[in-house]
């Protein structure tokens, strides 16, 4: 519990893959949830498995919904299978979709590198053509000034 802080909605992630902790802001839900539970000292664990100690694994509730939604089914090649990490692809994937950028990305998921994130810049293609058009509304914008600023220069 000492590592989640209702007050600014931030958690402190610990012993992640990288070797380096980092914050991470917690979304409404997130937050009703965590609001919803008996708040421990600093030192308790927020979900401590049945025996009050950390958990090992994720719990097998999610191999049984993943199941009961048939998102397995026929799926023979195991790199295909829905996984509790691919809910980290899936994260990382819409947020791409939705405009966010590589490098904000690459921040949220505590990527060491830019090009860790890279994967997914495919899912952005219309990154590109929104940079041309902003590229266009500055270049209109910037040129209109300095028409109006020769015109001032011209009548002085």
């Amino acid at each position: 519990w000492g590592d989640v802080d209702l007050e600014r909605d931030m958690l402190t992630v610990r012993a992640t893959k990288s070797g380096r902790s980092r914050a991470a802001f917690m979304t409404g839900p997130v937050k009703a949830v965590l609001q919803g539970r008996a708040r421990g000292g600093p030192g308790d664990l927020v979900f401590p498995d049945r025996d009050g100690k950390q958990r090992a694994q994720i719990s097998a509730t999610f191999d049984r919904v993943v199941a009961l939604l048939g998102l397995n089914a026929g799926v023979t090649d195991h790199r295909m299978k829905v996984v509790f990490h691919s809910l980290r692809h899936t994260y990382a994937s819409w947020l791409v979709e939705r405009g966010v950028g590589l490098y904000d990305v690459k921040e949220a998921l505590g990527h060491a590198s830019l090009s860790m994130t890279e994967r997914y810049s495919h899912l952005a293609p219309d990154a590109l053509r929104r940079v041309a058009k902003e590229l266009e509304a500055s270049v209109a914008e910037n040129t209109g000034e300095v028409l109006a600023l020769a015109k001032r220069s011209k009548k002085a």
